[in-house]
């Protein structure tokens, strides 16, 4: 039985209709496979994880950083309803990785953005290690997808990727698992880090 964790379908068939029709996302919806998945791409903004749910048929839970968890006046509980796990930055984060092996080891899905952080000037400038981790404790398959044609993250405006119209495109690759070797599990995941880039930089 898949697990249902991640905004309900009242929730989705709104951030539907809002990414399709405000930010002009093309209709095509991706047929995710049954069982644990993580999704991984690059990151624009703060409409990234809309668009990517509203461009998928299955409910995603996504890592988030703490400080916008707790710090949107009055949005942690909408994050919360909506399956955000957050994670401190550059911390420790063994709670969240709990939550998000929880997810997975329940057959749902897990939506992390590899760099960390929005990126818009240098896309991909680094991958850190959580989705990598992630994959090889749960043995979950990963699906890398891209996004373009959405307003890069402003700091001093950090509504105006989310508000101001755009031409969103969401793009996935195929399904991979990450290579295990009879090594180490720190070469494992540095390896892994290195599969995901390359997998990612197969989509531009």
């Amino acid at each position: 039985m898949q697990h249902q964790q991640g905004p309900n379908r009242f929730l989705r068939g709104l951030n539907r209709f809002f990414c399709r029709y405000w930010h002009r996302l093309e209709s095509h919806e991706e047929a995710l496979p049954d069982g644990s998945l993580i999704l991984i791409g690059n990151h624009r903004c703060g409409l990234d994880p809309l668009l990517v749910q509203a461009s998928v048929n299955r409910p995603l839970c996504f890592l988030m950083a703490r400080e916008y968890y707790h710090g949107v006046l009055g949005m942690k509980w909408f994050f919360k309803a909506v399956g955000a796990i957050p994670v401190n930055p550059g911390g420790a984060n063994r709670h969240a990785l709990r939550e998000a092996v929880e997810v997975l080891e329940k057959g749902g899905v897990l939506c992390i953005f590899p760099e960390g952080a929005a990126n818009p000037d240098v896309p991909l400038k680094r991958i850190l290690p959580g989705a990598a981790m992630l994959a090889l404790e749960t043995g979950s398959p990963l699906i890398p997808f891209r996004v373009t044609g959405v307003w890069p993250f402003d700091h001093i405006n950090i509504w105006k990727g989310l508000l101001k119209r755009s031409r969103a495109t969401l793009c996935f690759g195929q399904p991979f698992l990450l290579k295990t070797s009879s090594e180490t599990r720190k070469s494992d995941v540095r390896a892994g880090m290195k599969q995901i880039k390359k997998a990612l930089h197969a989509l531009r």
